[in-house]
């Protein structure tokens, strides 16, 4: 569904997010308790991003790897140990996200009976099913996607934990798209 003509919502006063996106790669996504509250704007230093808005309870995160560009070409990477599962809890917390895409495989921890394929959801385009759940009250939902990829804007609430996590720099190419 094209959504470029929805209306933007404006971001809590304070969710300043940054101008460079973080980019999210997981081998499994759980959102628990998460309400989609539509389409927004977002402030940066200089400027504003329309992005989707989800605000979840707690997030479990396998295989967690998250790079930036850093600036100057060098890409800024954060990971987990290999196998283990990063959480943020301690929420509510609110995502800001560009781009995010997956397989959905789970609705309410019940698995999906059906492949659905890959979903993409962008601020310009939602799946109809996604679309009919904005509303005056966003419902919370437990969802489960494998093969993540996402493009997110900034994230506020929440402790995130990464078990054996490791941080380095490199000249790897950082794709925003």
């Amino acid at each position: 569904m094209d959504a470029r003509s929805l209306t933007a919502g404006a971001a809590a006063p304070g969710h300043v997010v940054p101008e460079q996106n973080w980019t999210l790669k997981t081998s499994r996504l759980a959102l628990h308790g998460a309400a989609f509250h539509g389409v927004y704007d977002v402030k940066t230093p200089t400027s504003s991003k329309r992005v989707l808005k989800f605000v979840v309870d707690s997030v479990d995160i396998d295989d967690l790897d998250m790079s930036t560009l850093e600036g100057n070409g060098v890409t800024f990477h954060v990971q987990g140990g290999p196998g283990t599962t990063s959480t943020m809890r301690k929420g509510p917390v609110t995502m800001y996200v560009e781009r995010l895409s997956g397989h959905l495989s789970k609705v309410l921890g019940l698995p999906i009976p059906i492949d659905l394929g890959e979903i993409t959801l962008t601020p310009d385009t939602l799946p109809r099913w996604l679309y009919d759940l904005i509303g005056a009250i966003p419902i919370p939902l437990d969802l489960e996607l494998t093969g993540v990829t996402a493009k997110q804007a900034g994230q506020f609430g929440g402790t995130l934990h990464i078990p054996g996590m490791r941080l380095f720099n490199d000249d790897a190419p950082y794709s925003d798209k």
